[in-house]
């Protein structure tokens, strides 16, 4: 019995042991696993953190770059010249000398460093609006406790040596509101410095006996569209202070594009039937998408900061008639040109005229003093007029009756209207550039024409002032840009045609919402790029554009290992 005993206290010892032994092994194991596992993530990690440091490093080198290159021009103002020569003495390859910049951890981690350099520079092309960019390959490694990620990165920096006005389809300046009437079609981008105003309906104006009055005509709203190279059209605006407001129509035109305020201080706009949407509400773009917007199925709302309206318009002419330079044809006094008189017939595109300009006094055979202006007048009696030059007029620039075909860049020290003609290029590539000190105001263009026979012109139109186009008679195609302080489009889409009752008094018939709806808008503007270029070519002197910005850097292509 006691025998017994002892052999099952040993059995019992045995299979103890052997529990004991095989935990511990499991223990182990499991131990090995876990701790290659940690030691698995801790070295994933590391790589995830040192690929975010490398891309990190881009961005810090291109800032750094952007910095330098804004900070020298705003505080060395320069011509186009010096800042070519700015970028090819400060973006320099250095990668292969073992150059460029190492940006260490913090403090108390010193296992973590970034090496970024410049590979290499090159020209984007050799176009006039892009001598003034770079192609610049960055080369950044990120390091992280041993473990390394080089992220290789082209960016474009520099600038178009262009306004930055010419950058959009559509903008205001220097705090200008941004009105869209009706069913406008915008192919671009838009930049507003103030509000944007949309209403559903079109306005015109009818005068009966000398008083104006404003007349509203069913319409489907505007139509916004992205550019060939975007994914989605975008609004963009400043980031604080400005709002989106809707209405159908205004019951008073003059305080709808005053905006002033009451005795307790409230805009306007503020008021019903307004309604006021924050650009910063996610809410308002599917807002104006669902409810304002015509057949615009994607949009953006950006904020952000916004340049100040660069463009001088009457230096511009000054330094014309300041010039000693004898590379212009001076017309004093007013240049007219009529069906039967044709000052202009022998002018050709590389031609400076100055309207306008008369010496009151010399002194040592320079001008010290001028009097006079001098107005551009074009009526034709509805004849052709081929207009080529830059010219600079020192008064007001008028055209009417005329059916135009244009390649010209025209300064305007006043306002400048445009009516009852017709608009296109001399040739395909023939553009119509208008920078005015003044107003601007373009009506009844191809007036009643049928939509599909639209007005068609390339071409720029800047007003340091106000502007208004129509496109409720007018039918007009602009492909190129729109810029001005405040600014108003109103249109219809598909026909209209006058009519007049029995007491003389004018109205339109108009097609219906849903016949709108399958037609195209009697007022469209297409952004174009090539507009650049088109401008570019009218400025022959290099020096006479100082650089006042820079593009936001451009990053085209990017590749980690």
């Amino acid at each position: 019995m006691t025998k017994q005993l002892q052999n099952e206290k040993g059995y019992t010892l045995i299979l103890t042991v052997a529990v004991i032994v095989i935990f511990t092994v499991l223990g182990l194991s499991l131990l090995t696993l876990t701790s290659s596992g940690i030691k698995k993530n801790e070295l994933r990690q590391d790589t995830v953190q040192a690929q975010d440091l490398s891309d990190k490093g881009i961005k810090y080198a291109v800032n750094d770059i952007q910095l330098y290159l804004q900070n020298e021009i705003k505080n060395n103002p320069m011509g186009k010249t010096d800042f070519y020569q700015l970028l090819e003495n400060s973006i320099i390859p250095n990668c292969s000398n073992g150059g460029g910049i190492t940006i260490p951890g913090e403090k108390q981690d010193q296992t973590k460093e970034t090496k970024v350099c410049i590979d290499r520079v090159e020209m984007v092309s050799n176009d006039e609006k892009d001598l003034y960019k770079r192609l610049v390959t960055f080369k950044s490694t990120g390091i992280v406790n041993g473990k390394t990620r080089i992220t290789t990165s082209k960016v474009i920096i520099g600038t178009d040596a262009i306004p930055d006005q010419l950058r959009y389809a559509l903008s205001t300046n220097d705090g200008g509101d941004l009105y869209l009437h009706g069913g406008v079609e915008i192919q671009g981008d838009i930049k507003t410095d103030g509000n944007l105003i949309i209403t559903r309906n079109a306005h015109w104006i009818r005068s009966i006996l000398g008083i104006s009055s404003t007349i509203w005509e069913k319409s489907v709203g505007p139509r916004l569209v992205k550019d060939t190279k975007s994914i989605t059209p975008k609004i963009i605006m400043r980031e604080s202070g400005k709002n989106i407001y809707t209405v159908d129509e205004a019951s008073n035109y003059d305080d709808h594009i005053s905006n002033p305020t009451d005795k307790k201080g409230i805009y306007y706009l503020d008021k019903p039937p307004y309604t006021k949407l924050s650009p910063l509400d996610t809410n308002t773009t599917n807002n104006l998408k669902n409810n304002y917007l015509f057949n615009t199925p994607n949009l953006d709302i950006v904020t952000k900061s916004l340049p100040a309206d660069q463009i001088d318009v009457t230096a511009k002419i000054q330094e014309q008639n300041d010039s000693t330079v004898n590379d212009h044809r001076n017309h004093r006094g007013d240049l007219i040109i009529s069906s039967h008189d044709n000052p202009a017939e022998n002018f050709n595109r590389d031609d400076k005229i100055l309207i306008g300009n008369k010496c009151k006094q010399y002194k040592n055979n320079i001008c010290k003093n001028y009097e006079g202006s001098g107005d551009l007048k074009i009526d034709t009696n509805d004849k052709t007029l081929n207009l080529t030059g830059t010219y600079y007029v020192n008064g007001d620039l008028t055209i009417n009756d005329t059916n135009l075909k244009s390649d010209a860049l025209i300064y305007v020290k006043g306002d400048v209207e445009i009516k009852e003609s017709t608009l296109q290029g001399l040739d395909p590539d023939s553009t119509l550039i208008i920078f005015a000190n003044g107003n601007i105001q373009i009506s009844n263009i191809s007036e009643y024409s049928d939509y599909t026979k639209p007005s068609t012109i390339k071409g720029f139109f800047y007003s340091k002032s106000n502007m208004i186009m129509y496109g409720v008679g007018s039918n007009i195609r602009l492909t190129g840009g729109i810029s001005s302080k405040r600014l108003i489009l109103t249109a219809l889409r598909g026909n209209t045609t006058e009519k007049t009752d029995w007491l003389g008094i004018k109205s339109l018939n108009t097609d219906s919402i849903d016949i709108q709806k399958k037609k195209d808008s009697r007022l469209k503007i297409t952004y174009d790029e090539n507009l650049i270029q088109q401008y570019t070519t009218f400025m022959r002197d290099q020096q006479e554009e100082y650089i006042t910005e820079l593009n936001p850097p451009e990053y085209i292509e990017r590749s980690s290992q």
